[in-house]
C-alpha cells in the first residue's frame, strides 16, 4: 500500500508531494521474514487458477494439510537461506510423484515467487531468494523429466 503525502513547506509555502511505501520491507533474512514471504506465496498459489489446483490436487484442500505443507516449506527456506538444516526432505522426490505436472508451470510459480520476495524483503535480498529459487527450479525440471 502506498500514500502519497503533501506537505507544506514552512519557509517559502510551496508544496512538496512524496510518496511512502507503507508496507515494511525486510532488510535481512530472518525466521520471521521466511515465514511472511512463504505464507505470501503459498496465498498466492492458492488463489492461482493454474497452480491452485496442482497443489491441492497434492497437497489438500483442508486447511490441516495446508498448516503441515507451510511448516515444511518454513524449514526448506530456512534451511536454504539460513544454512539451519531444519529441512530433511528430498525434494526431487516429491516432485517426481505429482501426477500430470507441467513442467511450464515452473515458469509461472517462479514469476510468483519473484513477485512475493521483492514484496516482502528489499530488493537485494529478494535477488537472493529469487536466485535460489531459479536454481532450485532448473534442478527440480530435471527431474520432473
Amino acid at each position: 500500500m502506498y500514500y502519497i503525502y503533501i506537505l507544506k513547506k514552512e519557509n517559502n509555502g510551496s508544496n512538496r508531494t512524496f510518496t511512502v511505501d507503507t508496507q515494511m520491507k525486510y532488510k535481512e533474512i530472518t525466521e520471521e521474514s521466511i515465514k511472511v514471504l512463504v505464507d505470501q506465496f503459498y496465498t498466492k498459489i492458492r488463489q492461482d487458477s493454474e497452480l491452485g489446483p496442482v497443489f491441492e490436487g497434492t497437497i489438500g484442500v483442508d486447511e490441516a494439510s495446508w498448516k503441515k505443507h507451510l511448516l515444511i516449506m518454513y524449514d526448506f527456506w530456512s534451511s536454504i537461506m539460513l544454512t539451519s538444516g531444519r529441512y530433511h526432505g528430498n525434494p526431487h522426490q516429491k516432485h517426481q510423484n505429482i501426477p500430470a505436472f507441467d513442467i511450464q508451470l515452473f515458469d509461472r510459480w517462479l514469476n510468483l515467487f519473484s513477485e512475493t520476495a521483492h514484496e516482502v524483503h528489499d530488493f537485494r535480498i529478494a535477488k537472493q531468494y529469487v536466485d535460489r529459487s531459479q536454481r532450485i527450479a532448473e534442478s527440480l525440471k530435471l527431474s520432473v523429466k
